[in-house]
């Protein structure tokens, strides 16, 4: 390989990590939580909808604009996420009060699935087909990257323009990645999906719209009650459960309607896989058990330390700082233990981050606290990447935007359930140690620890029950 041609795509793949920073950079928003909660005078379960309205909103339309992806061009569709992003982060920052909030974050969960549905298949598809995992791992390497620096730049937004700062930082951002999207289009080596005819295949809109909404109402039902009180929590529980009921009605009838398709979302191959079911399972668990530590630690840190927005992001760049070097590391260590082991060490290195976490106490365990969180930061980030690498493998090459897609969907999955169960763990161990006259500032600290506990008990049990199933980690190259 000339080292004109690797430089220009190492720039190209440089443009589509700035393009898809917009999603990693949202960790901005997690260190605004208690800023915003306070800005439009909400009760503190109220704030999960800034997490929830922009995952459900991508969560649905990944797979997707993935398959569009396939079928009209993946950079076709990236382009579109961002010019949408921008117009979405102004939106944001602008919002006059939290409704119009949401309604901006649900246009921004448009933007990241248009962006982040075809992110991987144009990191992979600029580079030969023997260089994939190093791909996904510099792919990887630059989403921890952006995640590093988001809870720094969002402190310091925050100081300087409130919470609206969180937004207005990412609109340079896109722009800059949008002016640069030529340099990827002279790298791309793989075409839009072709029959043998030498046409595309139609798009499946009816399909998309089954899939789309199945997933809408899927992550929707856990979100739905409200921990606010007891009335209001048993007076959504049965719309949730209706909307639970739908979606799977329609998850039924979109695989139904997948076995009479010539170009199916998943080949019939993959679809009878159970241990593909079972990583992806894993992915869930993994980004359900991690989402507890940007969730809860700004909230702890608030409440028990007294760290400021600035000293709380600079901490919790140390997670990120894992994150990176766990995405960066991933292909050698996949290289010495293969996907499968790597990955089996990813999710022990995140279990026993969360296990440092659940014993902070009030006094604040600093020095544990930064191992714990490096640690955790690490096995999340080196999962993450060979997770991706397993499911590209498994599927074809004419359908690399929906398995980026369907890694995507799994992470949001883990993190709605996160977004929803996390905080009322939080509130409710808070609850009940007022209730035993507990002094507020020991409560929380207490709550803090048992929610982490929660996470690591999550995350442990589940490594310890998959080492049934033979040859689902060691076996697999």
């Amino acid at each position: 390989m000339s080292g004109d041609r690797k430089s220009r795509q190492l720039a190209a793949l440089a443009v589509v990590g700035l393009g898809t920073s917009l999603a990693p950079l949202d960790f901005a928003v997690n260190i605004a939580f208690p800023v915003m909660t306070q800005a439009f005078g909400l009760q503190a379960h109220s704030i999960r909808w800034v997490a929830v309205s922009l995952l459900l909103t991508y969560g649905s339309l990944m797979l997707v604009f993935g398959a569009l992806g396939d079928r009209i061009g993946h950079l076709r569709v990236f382009r579109a996420g961002l010019i949408t992003g921008v117009v979405a982060f102004v939106g944001c920052a602008l919002a006059p009060s939290f409704g119009w909030l949401l309604a901006a974050r649900v246009l921004q969960g448009v933007a990241v699935a248009l962006t982040l549905s075809c992110g991987p298949a144009l990191a992979t598809l600029l580079f030969e087909e023997g260089r994939r995992t190093w791909a996904l791992s510099a792919y990887g390497a630059m989403a921890a990257v952006s995640a590093l620096i988001a809870p720094v730049i969002g402190g310091a937004s925050i100081a300087l323009m409130g919470w609206p700062g969180v937004y207005w930082f990412r609109v340079p951002v896109m722009l800059t990645a949008l002016l640069c999207l030529p340099v990827v289009a002279r790298c791309l080596t793989q075409r839009p999906m072709q029959s043998r005819d030498g046409t595309r295949p139609d798009f499946d809109v009816f399909g998309s719209g089954l899939l789309a909404a199945s997933v809408a109402l899927l992550l929707l039902a856990p979100a739905l009650p409200d921990q606010g009180s007891i009335s209001a929590s048993h007076s959504s529980s049965w719309i949730a459960g209706l909307c639970a009921v739908l979606g799977l009605g329609l998850m039924v009838a979109f695989i139904r309607h997948q076995r009479d398709r010539a170009h199916p979302f998943l080949p019939g191959t993959v679809v009878r896989d159970l241990d593909f079911w079972l990583i992806n399972l894993a992915a869930t668990i993994v980004q359900f058990t991690s989402f507890a530590v940007p969730l809860i630690t700004p909230y702890y840190l608030m409440h028990v330390t007294g760290l400021s927005s600035l000293q709380s992001g600079l901490l919790l760049a140390i997670w990120a700082s894992g994150s990176l070097l766990g995405s960066g590391g991933a292909s050698r260590l996949v290289q010495a233990l293969g996907n499968g082991g790597a990955a089996f060490v990813a999710i022990l290195l995140s279990s026993a981050g969360l296990a440092g976490l659940a014993v902070q106490g009030e006094a604040t365990r600093f020095g544990l606290m930064v191992c714990a969180l490096w640690v955790q930061g690490l096995g999340l980030g080196l999962f993450q990447v060979v997770y991706t690498d397993l499911v590209v493998a498994s599927l074809p090459l004419s359908a690399r935007g929906v398995a980026g897609s369907l890694t995507m969907v799994t992470r949001t999955i883990g993190l709605v359930f996160g977004a929803s169960l996390w905080m009322a763990v939080l509130q409710g161990l808070n609850a009940s140690a007022r209730a035993e006259s507990i002094e507020a500032r020991a409560a929380y600290a207490s709550a803090y620890d048992g929610v982490m506990l929660a996470a690591a008990m999550v995350s442990g049990g589940f490594v310890l029950l998959s080492c049934l199933r033979r040859g689902l980690w060691f076996g697999r190259r």
